[in-house]
């Protein structure tokens, strides 16, 4: 008889196929489960909020603790205990910082405040070269003069409009004074939590694999290890080149001339971290201060600003990072306008590494069937209770 009129009742299933079906009334239960969730989604709110105020802090501390881990594991060689060395690498990171910021931040906050002071200045230079683009042929050409003269910085006219602008958007106003409080939280608690990242962070994957059992165990151990490996690989890297691209930025813009080197190379290796955008968004500051100078000075800053980026793209990224990704420029792009629209510039910043872990993970169970996890999936006979199922 044929299989397919025999009655439901009748009809039995092999060993693979009810396992499939096994797996495929979870998955639908799953997706049931969040879709009532959705739903209810008034209930979360309290949890929403608490993971929201923890994400900031542990987001900096397992940054902090990627990029301590390469030092870590250099003094261990060095025959030092990993206790030993992970305090040694703590209390570091806590000299470098402060100094640091100690050395820093008196220079970049005073060149802010001269930027600020100095506005109304500046924004009369900026309207004498525009003037001065206005009367050459090319611009006059291409219709730009129209649109140079429409362009007016009186400075009673901006003082009047910045007033306007800040009446206007007191909330606004009240929100970035909120972010500033919570940036503050974040950059208190980050520490603590680094510490206890350091001392329990290798306990993290023992304690994983204790909930799998026995025979999955060395497939979630090599998948563990390849996810940390990506991770650290990541974010390390992005530090080194970050240091770099801002290091160069700062040689390069002072040697051509443009004001405040320090703030705007400091700032260009900030927005290097940000993928194929970051770069030039960096470079704008540097282009707008330079338009107060002189345009030879524009060309110049644009000179360093492409000079930079032919370094990095071309010497220190492939050797920094490397092929260990290994993600298209088309799939960064698509990466970062999904992420960017769904959870703003904290999307831009992670969406990279997380679509890397997504993809490392995906490759050890879709490209690796063969490593003991799929055993059960792939057997034709059945399973054995006693071995797959940990005992109470």
């Amino acid at each position: 008889m044929d299989p397919v009129k025999q009655p439901l009742n009748k009809i039995r299933l092999t060993s693979r196929q009810s396992r499939w079906l096994y797996v495929t009334v979870q998955l639908l239960l799953l997706a049931l489960l969040i879709f009532v969730c959705t739903k209810i989604s008034f209930i979360f709110a309290p949890l929403r909020t608490f993971f929201s105020t923890l994400l900031g802090p542990f987001l900096i501390a397992g940054f902090l603790y990627y990029l301590l881990r390469p030092l870590v594991k250099l003094l261990m060689k060095l025959k030092m205990k990993r206790r030993a060395a992970n305090i040694t690498a703590f209390v570091l990171l806590l000299v470098l910082v402060i100094g640091g910021l100690a050395v820093l931040i008196p220079h970049i906050t005073s060149q802010v405040v001269n930027i600020v002071q100095n506005l109304p200045q500046l924004a009369g230079r900026v309207q004498k070269l525009a003037n001065q683009l206005a009367g050459t042929d090319i611009a006059q050409g291409l219709g730009l003069d129209a649109v140079v003269k429409k362009l007016d910085f009186d400075n009673q006219k901006l003082i009047k409009y910045l007033a306007n602008l800040l009446g206007d958007n007191a909330t606004e106003i009240s929100s970035i004074v909120s972010w500033i409080g919570n940036a503050l939280v974040n950059i208190f608690m980050a520490p603590i939590i680094l510490y206890f990242l350091m001392k329990n962070g290798d306990r993290l994957s023992g304690n994983i694999q204790r909930f799998c059992p026995p025979a999955r165990r060395p497939f979630v151990a090599n998948l563990l290890h390849r996810v940390n490996t990506t991770v650290e690989t990541y974010f390390t890297g992005q530090f080194t080149d970050m240091l770099i691209v801002a290091i160069l930025s700062c040689i390069g813009y002072y040697i051509v001339g443009t004001p405040y080197a320090l703030a705007i190379g400091f700032t260009a290796g900030v927005m290097n971290m940000v993928p194929y955008i970051g770069p030039w968004l960096g470079a704008v500051p540097a282009v707008l201060v330079a338009m107060t100078v002189s345009w030879q000075n524009v060309l110049w800053a644009v000179v360093v600003a492409v000079a930079v980026q032919q370094i990095d793209n071309n010497f220190v990224y492939p050797n920094v990072i490397g092929k260990t990704l290994d993600i298209s420029p088309l799939t960064v792009i698509v990466i970062l306008l999904t992420a960017g629209n769904i959870w703003g510039l904290l999307g831009v910043i992670l969406g990279i590494p997380a679509y890397a872990v997504v993809k490392t993970v995906l490759t050890c169970f879709i490209a690796e069937p063969n490593n003991g996890f799929f055993d059960y999936m792939n057997s034709t006979d059945e399973p054995q209770a006693d071995d797959d199922v940990p005992r109470s």
